[in-house]
């Protein structure tokens, strides 16, 4: 409270949302044109790459056990909805189709903390 005593609001938590993919990428050339089309819509739905492109060709470490990836690309949105907005969309399932051509791997949609612990 303050000392006016007007009651804070309530905090509520939303958190962001994260696709994320793990990739090989099989045909460089093509995979260059999904990734600009594919950077054009995150930004379009307010997201941003956090890591993978356009970082040089990201860094990807194996810390522990087994996990043979060529390429993690992680994308951050403000909201688990917009993310999975994003991912179905026109626009980026335009692109998408590109990454399928070029690329194999998985996607996944990750929950995340937005605020402190």
């Amino acid at each position: 409270m303050t000392e006016n005593n007007d009651r804070e609001a309530p905090r509520i938590f939303v958190p962001k949302g994260y696709v994320v993919f793990d990739l090989e990428i099989t045909d460089p050339e093509g995979y260059e044109a999904y990734r600009l089309d594919g950077q054009s819509t995150t930004r379009a739905f307010g997201g941003r790459v956090l890591s993978g492109e356009p970082a040089p060709r990201g860094i990807v470490e194996q810390l522990e056990g087994d996990w043979p990836t060529k390429r993690f690309v992680i994308n951050e949105f403000p909201t688990v909805e917009i993310a999975r907005a994003w991912f179905h969309s026109d626009a980026y399932q335009a692109a998408a189709r590109k990454r399928q051509a070029t690329s194999n791997g998985r996607v996944l949609l990750v929950g995340g903390w937005n605020q402190p612990w």
